[in-house]
This record gives structure tokens, C-alpha cells and sequence, in this order.
């Protein structure tokens, strides 16, 4: 089985370096992970490959993220993608989507898969604001742990950036919650003061866990169970005094029960899983299409994903669309991505090997494929 070089060694090798070319399956290729004798009910669940998030700046946005520590990343996709590959995106009425920029960027080094897949779409496009505060149903932040909480701290309220409160928390395991300059959640944490670092202004160096809030724990954590996830321990139960509560910018206290999620093999990335009792905001996550400002989806990686769909399928998981192949644009890959819809609405991303399609006829009423490469592609 085959996986796209550059987008494996990004994300599991931690090896992401600058590219200056579309990587395709022709000319960057790997050997992946190939899982056997798998249980019946096994998706064959490898990794986490990153989790996309939208802006109206791309070059705003990428600056900010390199002071944080991204600085390496993957760049050259194609701009514009077959009609299959909209659809995967929930753009069911669109030919083709656009992009204006996009890099798969990562923290070099991470112990922990660190990869965001930043995007500004052209069309379509969405100015809607992302979530407001971190107890909001869906993929609300992802945590990014310092070597310099401090230093880290007076440097981001030195660039402006929006902190929802002061620091909170006993020294060694203080945080701060802060939004990037289109808003995006994330909670910044104190952690191990003699982690390695890299050239950065700051002392971010590994990204623990995504947060994604829901409205039923034992619901949702069964249905990530049957992706391959176990807990690393039981539930937590929370209660939160007016200090801790105004650290996630809110009112008041709050009560929550949590537990963290990984899988037993590939990366272990970690998920934490959230279910807010008080107080409780019942809007629901992000609609579809998938190009919100915000963490609009979570991608993970399958052994083979044509397997992984049947399995899911027949265990009655929401899919949005069918399987797109992806992502040279032409349709010819032997890799494909497909989103299923978790139970309070958000999408996760199934990567994986897939056997050839190949490509498929625009629909009557759309003109001809056009691929789009970003300035400067051979």
C-alpha cells in the first residue's frame, strides 16, 4: 500500500520540510504501515494526520503560526480539485472549489502529532466567525505545550494576541487560553521547562491533545471507540471555582465530566473529550461545507480505507459524501479521503489506500476540469 511521501513523513516522521511541488503519488511515494489479521470491527486506525483550519489571510495567519514554532511545512497542492473532491467537502452544488493558499505545516520535532492543515478557501468561501469560547460543541481548541510559559506568555501579549484571561493554575501547570489572528482557540500549557526547542521566538514544542466537546460522553465516546480509540484512564469529573472558570472566559464556575482518548498503536495521539454539564452551550459544531474559520475537521490515517468503509458502513456511521480520491487533482490516486460525522456533527477525516478508480466525468452542467497549481509549480 501506498501513501503520499510528504504527507506521511509530515505528520508520522516528523521530517516536514519545504516543497515547492505538488507531491504525487507518481512521484513521492512511501511505503505505509500495512495492518494484518485484523479484527472484523477494526478500521485499521493509524494516526492522526492533522486537523484543517480556514482563514481569510493565509499570510497573516502563517506568520503568526511560525512565531509560535511552525516552521516547517508542505506546500504545492493543487488550488483547484475535481468535483469528487468538493463533495468530499460537503460543496454538493460545486464544480470545483478554489483555493487561494494552503500548507500543511507542522512544529519540528513534536513528540506528538502537531499538523495543521491551514487553508484559505477562494471559493467558496466562509467569513463566519469560529467558536467564542472553549466550551462550545465541536473541536473548540488543541492544546500547545512551552518549555517557557513565561517568556511565551509576555510574547504573545507583546504581538497582540488576545488572551481570554491572565494565567491560571499553580506553577508547573499554569495555562492561558489565547486566539490566533482569525480567532482560533488554543490553550497554551506549562510544560516540561528542559524540552529540547527549536528556532523560534517561542518555546512551543508539542501539541498534546485536541479538545472536542460533546453532549453526551458515553455516546460519543463509543462511537470513537469504534474507530480504534480506548481511553487512557477513567472519567474525570471537574467543578470549577469563578477563577477557574473566568480562565475559559467564562462568567461563572462550571462542571464537566472529561476523558482522554487515544489509540494503542501508530502516533497514540491523544483526543479529550468533553461534556460540559454547567455551563452548557447546545449550539451545534460547525456545518457543512467544511471551510469554516475554526478546527473544522480532524484527519486520521487507515490502513486501507476502501476496508475502513465498509466496516463503518455497515455498523450504520453517517458519511457526508462517498470516497473522493485524493489530491493531485487528477483523480488518479491510489489514496482517497472520505469524512464521516461524529455524533454531535463533526467531521473526521478517514485517509487511506484505495484501490485505482480513476477519473471520473464532471457532472453535465460543470465545464471541463481545470487543475490549478500555486505560482512558482513546474
Amino acid at each position: 500500500m501506498r501513501i503520499t511521501l510528504c504527507l506521511l513523513t509530515l505528520i508520522l516522521f516528523g521530517c516536514a520540510r519545504e516543497v515547492s511541488q505538488v507531491a504525487t503519488t507518481s512521484t513521492l511515494q512511501m511505503e505505509a504501515p500495512r495492518l494484518q489479521n485484523l479484527a472484523s470491527d477494526d478500521i485499521g486506525l493509524l494516526a492522526r494526520i492533522h486537523f484543517a483550519t480556514h482563514t481569510p489571510d493565509f499570510d497573516r495567519s502563517r506568520e503568526f503560526y511560525r512565531k509560535l514554532g511552525y516552521t516547517q511545512g508542505v506546500t504545492g497542492f493543487p488550488l483547484t480539485n475535481t468535483h469528487a473532491m468538493a463533495r468530499a467537502l460537503g460543496m454538493f452544488d460545486l464544480c470545483q472549489y478554489e483555493l487561494a493558499k494552503g500548507e500543511v505545516m507542522a512544529l519540528p520535532g513534536a513528540p506528538n502529532p502537531s499538523s495543521i492543515d491551514l487553508l484559505q478557501f477562494k471559493t467558496p468561501f466562509n467569513p463566519d466567525p469560529p467558536y467564542e469560547l472553549p466550551n462550545h460543541l465541536g473541536a473548540a481548541y488543541a492544546a500547545l505545550a512551552t518549555a517557557d510559559f513565561d517568556r511565551d506568555v509576555a510574547t504573545l501579549v507583546m504581538m497582540g494576541t488576545e488572551l481570554l484571561s491572565e494565567p491560571h493554575g499553580e506553577v508547573g501547570h499554569r495555562f492561558v487560553f489565547f486566539r490566533d489572528p482569525d480567532g482560533v482557540l488554543y490553550r497554551l500549557i506549562e510544560g516540561d521547562a528542559s524540552a529540547g526547542t527549536h528556532d523560534s521566538e517561542m518555546g512551543v514544542y508539542d501539541m498534546p491533545y485536541v479538545a472536542i466537546n460533546v453532549s453526551d460522553l458515553e455516546t460519543s465516546l463509543a462511537f470513537y471507540r469504534r474507530l480504534g480509540y480506548t481511553p487512557n484512564g477513567p472519567v474525570e469529573q471537574a467543578l470549577g471555582d469563578v477563577a477557574a472558570g473566568s480562565a475559559y472566559g467564562l462568567a461563572g464556575g462550571f462542571e464537566k465530566n472529561t476523558v482522554v482518548i487515544s489509540i494503542d498503536r501508530g502516533d497514540r495521539h491523544q483526543l479529550r473529550l468533553t461534556q460540559w454539564l454547567s455551563p452548557f452551550n447546545s449550539e451545534p459544531p460547525y456545518p457543512p461545507p467544511i471551510n469554516h474559520i475554526g478546527i473544522s475537521r480532524i484527519a486520521v490515517l487507515v490502513s486501507d480505507l476502501d476496508r475502513a468503509v465498509t466496516v463503518l458502513q455497515a455498523q450504520g456511521v453517517p458519511f457526508l459524501s462517498e470516497v473522493a480520491a485524493c489530491c493531485t487533482g487528477t483523480g488518479e490516486d491510489d489514496t482517497g479521503i472520505v469524512h464521516i460525522i461524529d455524533p454531535d456533527g463533526n467531521f473526521v477525516e478517514l485517509v487511506g489506500a484505495i484501490e485505482l478508480r480513476g477519473p471520473k466525468p464532471q457532472p453535465e452542467h460543470c465545464p471541463p476540469l481545470e487543475i490549478k497549481y500555486p505560482p512558482g509549480y513546474p
